[in-house]
């Protein structure tokens, strides 16, 4: 399958809230850089932790994706991501309130798997419209 086929069917799993089906398209050894960590998470292991921490908090996370734009091994996805604060957050209660931010999304593609996913987007706005910040 071609590097923007597969993003678009990672997104559709991880609109079901699929966490083993989002994972089915990285390999063991991904390198998740959500730029606001600290540190990069390594390892289909640590990626999966996250992945269930985020639908914990945000059960109906969603994506409606803009445009995927790239080549065979390099990929970027624009999209708005959609959630409702529902469950603990980093020490912060559900506020019940829902986000709505622009996000972006860079793949590398080994021809098969996703080895890395960089995540940009906009937490500080995120923060804002969830009433934390």
């Amino acid at each position: 399958m071609d590097i923007k086929e597969a993003v678009k069917k990672e997104i559709d799993a991880l609109n079901r809230q699929d966490v083993e089906g989002v994972m089915s398209f990285y390999t063991e050894s991904v390198v998740f850089d959500d730029i606001s960590l600290e540190e990069p998470l390594k390892g289909a292991a640590a990626m999966r932790e996250f992945m269930q921490a985020i639908y914990g908090a945000f059960p109906d996370l969603h994506i409606e994706l803009r445009t995927v734009f790239g080549e065979d091994r390099i990929c970027a996805a624009e999209y708005d991501l959609i959630g409702t604060h529902k469950g603990e957050m980093d020490g912060h209660a559900p506020t019940g309130k829902t986000f709505r931010i622009k996000a972006l999304s860079v793949y590398e593609y080994d021809g098969n798997l996703f080895t890395r996913e960089t995540f940009y987007w906009d937490s500080a706005s995120m923060m804002r419209q969830l009433g934390l910040a």
